[in-house]
């Protein structure tokens, strides 16, 4: 009986630990994106293009730049978009 504990416990335990295999939000360094209420989201390497409904800042318009990182920060559920690419 004993064992049948035992087994049953450690097959819980890596199907609990295991859950996190399917997240397509991650990376191996870490999150790709990150959200705080909808008032600031950011998203790393992220090249879609922005919608109709939000006011889009493109960083080589305020500075000049070689080095584009692909970021999009999003303020204000998507009342302004600021693009580095």
């Amino acid at each position: 009986m004993r064992k049948l504990i035992a087994l049953t416990s450690l097959l819980v335990t890596a199907f609990v630990f295991s859950g996190c295999a399917g997240d397509t939000n991650k990376t191996t360094y870490g999150p790709k994106q990150s959200n705080f209420l909808g008032i600031v989201k950011t998203e790393k390497a992220n090249y879609t293009p922005t919608g109709p409904n939000t006011f889009a800042i493109h960083t080589d318009e305020l500075t000049s730049r070689q080095n584009y990182s692909g970021d999009k920060t999003t303020l204000l559920w998507g009342l302004v978009t600021i693009k580095d690419y």
